[in-house]
């Protein structure tokens, strides 16, 4: 998978790779109560959080006008960024199994459901935390992920 496309940055700067111990990967995968995904870890470990410049997706059965925007993948050990960890606190009750990956820029989260095998949802709070699966996986996600048109 080609993260660098991405163009994932803090402030401008390119997001560094994970920097910390591996421990808290397995911290995380407790709270989950599953393994995280290795493709998910290859994100983090190329880019430790932060706004992707490509980032932009549908929602099935959305049109072109309607595109939603991650506008940040939280952080394991990277202090610039948001923390995975203070996001699994504030989201914990969207579910079982589930790991908050990113935000889009009104505050929906963005999440893995591992208990359903890992595909990748939105919450819209706004919609009452209406739930809408956006990809089959991660792998499917980042592949679909594509520049704003407002912005080329």
């Amino acid at each position: 998978m080609n993260f660098e496309r991405l163009n994932i940055n803090i402030g401008g700067l390119p997001s560094l790779g994970f920097q910390g111990a591996d421990g808290v990967f397995d911290q995380v995968a407790a709270l989950v109560g599953a393994p995280l995904p290795e493709s998910y870890l290859k994100l983090i470990r190329t880019a430790d959080g932060g706004h992707p410049e490509v980032g932009c997706f549908l929602i099935p059965g959305g049109n072109d006008g309607n595109l939603f925007e991650v506008d940040h993948f939280y952080a394991f050990s990277n202090s610039a960024a948001e923390s995975i960890l203070d996001a699994l606190d504030k989201w914990r009750g969207i579910g079982d199994g589930t790991l908050p990956i990113g935000r889009d820029g009104g505050g929906n989260q963005i999440f893995l459901d591992m208990s359903t095998g890992g595909g990748v949802w939105i919450i819209l709070h706004d919609e009452n935390m209406l739930k809408i699966k956006i990809a089959e996986s991660f792998e499917e996600f980042i592949h679909g992920l594509r520049l704003n048109p407002d912005f080329i």
